[in-house]
């Protein structure tokens, strides 16, 4: 597997390099080390695409994802950086995953893990999909939804809530089934197309969609009735009982 560092600290990307050639999971021929914006962009547009970018995101002549902004990048990236506020703009392109410095071997080997287990059909669905979050002013379309050792896409419009426990969230579908999401509803609030779905409280993201009836509830509150079943009643704040109903009347 072919691969380019884009890092402008010079300790790290020996770091790095030293981790991957630890690592077990496939062998990795770094072809280019970038340090800039402006020299990544000007390679990508006159070298072929390798198979897997690892890319610092705060880079000395600015922010990394600027980078995406000027050309089409034609393979997925795995981010390394210090920073973990960047998480939520680093899935919004063709992130397979996202490792905090210092990278360690057992990271590094998730995310090379993970990345395997695209075929490259899955790959190419991956990187569309980030493309499309970047053009549609990052609002997703769909998910790739990992179950046991394969990917799958899952159609945002068939998704009728999602909800959270014990720092796990879970997309339910309008036919009732289940589906394991790999982020947070703080993420999914940002992404998702604020037309077709609200977040109703800590627990909830619901669909228009999926909405039965509201029942007027205690202290002011609103008591939301989906058509399909829920794990705990959808409970709407006072406070946000206002902006949802403004939300529930509005038209497309």
């Amino acid at each position: 597997m072919k691969a380019i560092i884009i890092e402008d600290e010079t300790p790290a990307v020996h770091s790095l390099k030293a981790v991957l050639a630890q690592n077990s999971i496939t062998e990795i021929e770094i072809v280019a080390e970038l340090d800039s914006i402006e020299e990544s962009v000007a390679y990508f547009r006159s070298v072929p695409y390798p198979d897997l970018i690892f890319m610092d995101i705060h880079l000395a002549d600015g922010n990394a994802f600027k980078i995406f902004e000027q050309v089409e990048i034609e393979c997925p990236v795995i981010f390394t950086t210090a920073y973990d506020e960047y998480a939520l703009e680093a899935f919004k392109v063709c992130s397979i995953d996202y490792l905090l410095k210092p990278v360690t071997l057992t990271s590094l080997e998730r995310a090379l893990h993970k990345l395997k287990l695209f075929d490259p059909e899955e790959r190419k669905a991956h990187i569309n999909q980030a493309k499309d979050i970047m053009r549609g002013g990052g609002k997703i379309k769909s998910l790739l939804i990992m179950l046991a050792d394969k990917f799958y896409p899952l159609p945002v419009a068939e998704i009728g809530y999602f909800y959270t426990a014990n720092e796990k969230v879970t997309a339910f579908t309008m036919d009732g089934k289940k589906h394991p999401v790999e982020r947070t509803l703080d993420a999914l609030g940002e992404q998702l197309d604020e037309f077709h779905f609200f977040r109703a409280n800590r627990q909830f993201i619901i669909a228009r969609k999926a909405i039965r009836d509201i029942d007027l509830w205690f202290g002011s509150r609103l008591s939301v009735n989906l058509t399909l079943p829920v794990p705990e009643r959808i409970i709407i704040s006072k406070t946000k009982s206002p902006l949802f109903k403004k939300w529930i009347l509005q038209e497309e």
